[in-house]
């Protein structure tokens, strides 16, 4: 039966194996006076960006131009290292890698009998 102490230390473990240095800037739109207003935290950290087995690549057009974007990565993160990765429509969280452009889209915790051990990350290269 694994542990939140073992599972902790194979995350570590497995970041360990291929680290990848990122620093993330983390936008949330907070209220300020009855209106949105975006405010900026930069954290850094280290982390495993690895290739995740399926593709999807979105093309959005539009009177600016053509970007695309693409579901090919994803990332695991160590509770050591971040204590809150939230993602959500008032939140985002991109950085750059040695890979391109990232944002982070969904995230789930890592949760062993109750306690969270990290973060596993979907992440969208942009351009």
């Amino acid at each position: 039966m694994i542990t939140p102490k073992r599972r902790k230390r194979d995350i570590l473990e497995n970041i360990a194996i291929n680290p990848t240095t990122i620093t993330i800037k983390q936008i949330s739109k907070i209220v300020v006076d009855g209106a949105h207003e975006e405010h900026e935290i930069e954290l850094t950290f280290d982390a495993r960006i690895f290739a995740q087995k399926n593709t999807d690549i979105k093309v959005s057009s539009d009177t600016k131009g053509t970007s695309y974007s693409s579901k090919t990565y994803g990332m695991l993160v160590g509770i050591d290292n971040v204590v809150e990765l939230p993602v959500s429509a008032k939140e985002r969280i991109e950085f750059n890698c040695p890979y391109g452009k990232m944002r982070i889209i969904e995230v789930y915790p890592q949760i062993v009998k109750g306690v969270l051990c990290g973060y596993q990350c979907d992440l969208e290269r942009i351009d």
